[in-house]
């Protein structure tokens, strides 16, 4: 199986409860066995952090950032003190 989309690629992603934003693909994942699907780690500029997503939620991008909504940040349960 290969990867559909490479690193430094332009993606649309959209997290559950949230909007599509524009993420950039950071890393392929390695192979799992008997995995359905690839993975990869996907990086906005919004965001401090990356995000680990199947290839199938994934879709290349054309479009400039300025037509994005901004991604809601992930809702954390518990609290921090």
């Amino acid at each position: 199986m290969r990867f559909k989309f490479t690193v430094g690629q332009p993606v649309e992603y959209k997290p559950i409860g949230g909007n599509v934003g524009l993420f950039t693909v950071v890393r392929q994942m390695p192979e799992e066995f008997r995995a359905v699907d690839r993975k990869y780690r996907i990086k906005s500029e919004r965001e401090h952090f990356e995000r680990n997503v199947l290839e199938c939620d994934l879709s290349a991008s054309d479009k400039p950032e300025s037509t994005y909504s901004v991604v809601l940040p992930l809702r954390r349960f518990g609290a921090h003190h």
